[in-house]
């Protein structure tokens, strides 16, 4: 995000506080679409992904007046989706402990498909961390902040994500070492 943009948020920000509903919807509009991904990474159902977005920017609303317009706006809506998505996850019906695999698409690294394989594998705070640090490009102090971390647990975390994931590929290709997971592409 450029220094204008951020300049931009942080004046939107302070008009949203003062209860612009004019400038919240402009928030809205710059960051309903990376919410919305976030959540449908988390969810894998478009329309859990679009009821969660609504349900983030509702309640960012109700607490706009938490929000400190000084810093960047995007961790503190990814906190918010995020904490929104577990209380979804909580009144479901238990998950089955086993879930296949997802079948890999042709190329087998192929992105996508790895974003699947450790949607699975990892836990639900390492596969956000994955995806907020690598693909959001945040920086470790926000992704420590939106999942309530230290920046070395973190840190850790995501080396342990990456570890897992090598030898999750390592074992479902008998006899092929696969390529090693480098930081900026998990």
């Amino acid at each position: 995000m450029s220094t204008s943009d951020h300049a931009d948020d942080r004046l939107l920000a302070h008009q949203a506080r003062a209860g612009s509903v004019t400038a919240f919807g402009a928030l809205v509009g710059r960051y309903h679409a990376r919410v919305y991904g976030f959540l449908l990474t988390l969810t894998r159902h478009r329309q859990d992904a679009e009821d969660l977005t609504q349900e983030t920017f509702l309640r960012a609303w109700d607490k706009i007046h938490h929000l400190n317009p000084d810093l960047p706006l995007l961790p503190w809506l990814f906190t918010i989706a995020r904490r929104q998505s577990i209380a979804a996850l909580r009144k479901r019906r238990p998950v089955p402990e086993e879930l296949p695999y997802p079948a890999p698409p042709e190329p087998r690294n192929s992105a996508l498909w790895l974003w699947d394989l450790a949607r699975l594998e990892l836990s639900p705070d390492a596969f956000s961390a994955l995806w907020l640090h690598y693909r959001e490009e945040l920086p470790l102090k926000e992704v420590a902040r939106i999942l309530s971390k230290r920046e070395g647990a973190v840190k850790v975390m995501l080396h342990r994500a990456r570890k897992s994931l090598a030898e999750c590929l390592r074992q479902s290709s008998p006899g092929h070492e696969p390529t090693q997971l480098h930081p900026s592409h998990p």
